[in-house]
Parts: structure tokens; sequence; C-alpha cells
């Protein structure tokens, strides 16, 4: 069973060291709100690049959304 890892509230950073040890399949939750911002989003499109990962958001409510990445 794949695990939803909510890392919104962790210090920059975080997002390599969870997703490293996250199981394939895994998905980071690494920002909340309108538009793709916060302290993860680098990072998370740098892991993308590389192939770490897919990066997906979902629709929470209007205007708001879950910012995902799923560990390859």
């Amino acid at each position: 069973m794949n695990k939803m890892i909510n890392i919104t509230k962790e210090r920059e950073g975080t997002f390599i060291h969870t997703l490293a040890k996250a199981d394939k399949g895994d998905r980071l939750i690494y920002h909340v709100g309108q538009h793709c911002g916060g302290v993860h989003r680098r990072d998370a499109a740098e892991a993308n690049e590389r192939k770490l990962c897919m990066l997906f958001c979902r629709k929470i409510q209007d205007g708001t959304f879950a910012y995902l990445a799923v560990k390859r």
C-alpha cells in the first residue's frame, strides 16, 4: 500500500531526504495552495528532472490544490 507523506510544514531540504526513504509509489505532499510554491518547490522540480519522481496536483477545493510528487 502506498503512503501519503505530508511535508508541507517541514523545513527546506527535507524533500530529498524524504523522497530517498520513500517506497516506489509513495506520494509526498510538498505544498498546498493556489499556485505551486513553498520551500520544497525547487527540490521537487529537480527530482522530477532527474526522473526520481513524477509531479502532479490535485484539487482540494475551489482555488486550492495539493502539489504532490510520486516516487518512481
